[in-house]
């Protein structure tokens, strides 16, 4: 009897240590992946999402999909093999994402007229999980969001006061990989636009003039605009609405076509992402007639009214 119950303490003692083995051996399968942005060019904002996906696009399900992390830093444990990255501010307004299910269907798209917030995306094409260790990577964001600015000389009117626009043409959406449209977003773009409203104030009056004028500028934040050329792809329009103190309101139309078309072949084909265009429209009203032409345009953050368009 005392062979037989030494015997059956022996079988427990085997057993543990197998089963303490094989927990071991799982868990160290695994390596981690810390993702820090190089944001030297951009304000960083306050939250991001960051996905990782096959080396065939699609997503890995349930890793990385936070989107309340960091878009400083970012860590995360994985197991061992290759994936490839994909991340986003989460913190832009007027977007939306979509189609986030593939890395190479993902995109950002506005969810109406208004004007979207600063969206930066960032991609690592390479990712090697480690076996127990930690590797880093730091990508550098893609500005996905461009920037032009309307100068508006209002002329001929009595206490202008506000003054409202709308500009067709605008990409409803770009893929988040490349910040290329997709040909959806290309053939909705003649009818999707973008809206704003800005307050007119009394300029300076000129020595020799005594007639007012009125100034405003109007920061236009966008997903790109499609090329008119010179009006034969579509008809670009700027419509404008200006208000003034007893609520009388005067509308007119801008013909943008020759100005987007040289501005846009200038910079190969699209919207600058790294400038900002200024456009300068003079806006007068007579005999109850309001009339509104470009002026001219230029780059950067340069100051004044330019006679005629920059080639």
């Amino acid at each position: 009897m005392k062979i037989k119950t030494l015997g059956w303490l022996i079988i427990p003692a085997i057993a543990f240590p197998s089963c303490t083995e094989k927990a071991l051996d799982y868990r160290s399968d695994e390596g981690t992946v810390t993702i820090a942005p190089e944001w030297s060019d951009f304000a960083c904002p306050s939250s991001a999402c960051y996905r990782f996906y096959t080396t065939d696009g699609k997503a890995v399900a349930g890793d990385g999909t936070d989107v309340a992390a960091s878009a400083g830093q970012f860590s995360i444990t994985l197991p061992v093999g290759g994936y490839r990255l994909l991340a986003y501010n989460t913190d832009a307004r007027g977007v939306a994402f979509t189609g986030l299910e593939n890395r190479y269907s993902a995109e950002i798209r506005l969810t109406s007229d208004a004007q979207p917030g600063n969206v930066y995306s960032w991609n690592v094409d390479d990712v090697n999980v480690p076996l127990r260790g930690t590797v880093q990577y730091t990508p550098v964001p893609r500005r996905l969001v461009k920037q032009m600015v309307l100068h508006f000389q209002v002329t001929g009117m009595e206490e202008a006061k506000v003054l409202n626009g709308k500009m067709n043409g605008v990409y409803p959406a770009l893929f988040l990989l490349s910040g290329e449209p997709s040909a959806e977003s290309v053939a909705a773009a003649p009818d999707t636009r973008t809206e704003f409203t800005v307050t007119l104030t009394r300029a300076k009056a000129q020595a020799g003039n005594t007639d007012p004028a009125y100034r405003a500028s109007a920061d236009i934040r966008l997903l790109g605009l499609l090329c008119p050329d010179g009006g034969t792809s579509y008809d670009c329009r700027l419509q404008l609405q200006v208000r003034n103190s007893v609520g009388e309101a005067y509308s007119a139309s801008v013909d943008m076509n020759e100005t987007l078309t040289d501005i846009i072949n200038l910079y190969a084909g699209e919207l600058p992402a790294d400038e900002t265009i200024e456009v300068n429209i003079g806006v007068d009203l007579m005999n109850t007639v309001l009339t509104a032409v470009v002026k001219g345009w230029t780059e950067g953050s340069g100051e004044g009214w330019v006679g005629a368009r920059k080639r």
